[in-house]
């Protein structure tokens, strides 16, 4: 596979695609799938990961729980799977009540389909990633900063002009829709 990164940091395959699916919008964006080595090849190593009950559900998983306050691989694994590390919740607009997974590194929200976190059922907000949000492994944090679609976004009911930290129950706001903020990720469970 001949992987190429896009200026917004998606990866794919240019043999398939002459620019990134992602950004255009075409191929299977939103899939992730485990990669298939070309014959003859060593078959690809993935961080082994193991589930834990109540996870991908927020507040099903009480955080004090021994068995999952650990360090586990992130990454893709073996199945094709980019663990989740936090959500947003709509709790305001036509989706409420729908959650939207955060995985590690950025994650662009806007409405086109290419977009990660994708809010194709609100016209207010623009086709490009209004903003991004982060998961930086290193810290265990996450970040919000605006992005380069024309809708102002607001965090905490504050206009966001610079990257700023996201707490758990943090307010996002861009178009008709509002978001809630709760991670995965936090002092009592991170991936490695």
């Amino acid at each position: 596979m001949a992987t190429k990164q896009c200026d917004k940091g998606h990866l794919y395959d240019d043999r398939k695609s002459p620019a990134c699916p992602y950004c255009t919008g075409t191929g299977d964006v939103g899939v992730v799938r485990p990669l298939t080595p070309p014959a003859g090849a060593d078959a690809p190593v993935f961080p082994k990961t193991s589930p834990a009950a109540g996870v991908g559900i927020p507040g099903t998983m009480p955080l004090n729980n021994p068995e999952i306050n650990k360090t586990m691989a992130l990454g893709v694994n073996e199945k094709g799977i980019n663990p989740v590390c936090g959500w947003l919740i709509c709790v305001d607009g036509e989706k409420k009540g729908k959650e939207f997974r955060i995985v590690g590194e950025k994650n662009y929200i806007g409405r086109m389909p290419s977009n990660d976190i994708c809010l194709d059922f609100d016209n207010s907000i623009s086709k490009e990633s209004s903003a991004t949000v982060n998961y930086d492994m290193r810290t265990n944090k996450f970040f919000i900063q605006p992005g380069d679609g024309k809708n102002n976004v607001y965090h905490n009911g504050e206009l966001l002009l610079a990257p700023a930290e996201l707490k758990e129950y943090d307010t996002i706001e861009i178009g008709r829709t509002k978001l809630i903020f709760r991670s995965l990720c936090n002092d009592q469970f991170k991936w490695d």
